[in-house]
């Protein structure tokens, strides 16, 4: 359904409506961005690749030719894109880039408790997705968050279907390892 009308969008884009652009940038902005701070792991650099993701895919628009989702070609370029950025960093710098609770009113004891939990999870598996390799959290990501099934996970990442499958296990089984370490040293500092 999104697919035919985001094929609508690029027709006109290509008729020269560069305004519609903005409408897919704004559909697919969030998206482009979650991708590439899992692998860059740095919310400056994240939005760097991003925004150049978005020009990159302009530029190649006439090269698109629906084949796949505007989705997954996107996916593509974004994945290329923080990769790139990952080789030309002279040095490695990590984001330690604080988590903030919401702060909200407590209006309900109940409620809070509820937010607070779920804020708390994912702090741990962020923390504990950034300890991954890159290819791996960027498959762990497209699969659990983006829901993606192997075979667009294939198209994205240019990988074979079974070695998608092979870095979806590799990459769950590190993902525990990493969130036990983390939820030992937790325990660790209330005793």
């Amino acid at each position: 359904m999104s697919n035919s009308n985001d094929i609508k969008l690029i027709k006109l884009i290509k008729a020269g409506d560069v305004g519609s652009y903005a409408q897919l940038i704004d559909k697919y902005q969030h998206m482009a961005f979650t991708l590439a701070n899992s692998i860059v792991k740095n919310k400056e650099e994240a939005e760097e690749v991003t925004q150049d993701a978005f020009f990159k895919a302009y530029k190649a628009l006439d090269r698109f030719k629906g084949d796949a989702e505007y989705s997954t070609w996107l996916y593509r370029i974004v994945y290329n894109a923080s990769i790139s950025k990952l080789r030309s960093r002279k040095a490695e710098t990590t984001s330690l880039d604080s988590q903030d609770i919401d702060k909200q009113s407590a209006f309900n004891f109940s409620d809070n408790l509820n937010r607070l939990e779920k804020q708390e999870r994912k702090v741990f598996l962020k923390k504990a997705l950034k300890k991954l390799k890159e290819d791996d959290a960027f498959v762990i990501i497209l699969y659990y968050y983006k829901e993606q099934n192997i075979e667009e996970i294939a198209q994205t990442t240019g990988l074979s279907k079974s070695n998608v499958k092979i870095k979806l296990h590799r990459g769950r089984k590190q993902l525990q390892k990493e969130l036990e370490q983390l939820l030992r040293e937790e325990l660790k500092s209330f005793i």
